[in-house]
């Protein structure tokens, strides 16, 4: 008993001058960081990060877009290229800059397991790819497209760019299709 207490007290000595073990603690010359889900409200992924199917991505100059849940469609005989079947997203796009935004800009590229899905053109159904349209300051359009998927339902990415292929700023969203 003796000497647990001339160990306590060794440790608090040393403590006290500064010479104790401090490994564990934080460095106080390096700034605290936290991480993004603790930051974000409601667990929302960061900004760089990829967003959820269903929500909406904004960008500094104030244009933004939701690109709904994947909904699985049986292509027509008609429909090309070939597939088992769709996975069909609608895209609304908000144009709260202070200039038209023209949708002829507009890239999205789908990838299921990391490669490309290929756009599904089906006229019977509607899905005619994307049309250009001129969506005024203030307003709002919608853009349905679709894309080739396996028969089962996969995980799926949708990068959208808003100023064309391989321009930043671009957004991932990503769910089941």
């Amino acid at each position: 008993m003796k000497f647990a207490g001339l160990a306590v007290g060794l440790c608090l000595a040393g403590a006290l001058a500064g010479c104790a073990d401090q490994s564990g603690l934080p460095d106080p010359s390096v700034p605290e960081t936290t991480s993004s889900s603790e930051v974000q409200p409601n667990n929302a992924p960061p900004a760089s990060g990829p967003t959820a199917f269903g929500a909406r991505r904004s960008w500094p100059d104030g244009l933004s877009v939701t690109v709904s849940p994947a909904r699985s469609l049986k292509p027509s005989d008609t429909s090309t290229p070939k597939a088992p079947r769709t996975a069909v997203f609608t895209l609304t796009l908000l144009n709260a800059t202070a200039t038209a935004y023209r949708t002829s800009g507009l890239t999205v590229r789908a990838m299921v397991a990391g490669e490309p899905a290929a756009e599904v053109l089906d006229s019977v159904q509607g899905l005619n790819g994307l049309s250009v349209t001129e969506v005024p300051p203030g307003g709002e359009t919608t853009v349905t497209l679709a894309f080739a998927v396996p028969e089962q339902p996969v995980r799926m990415q949708l990068v959208v760019e808003p100023d064309g292929a391989g321009q930043d700023p671009s957004a991932t969203f990503e769910g089941v299709a």
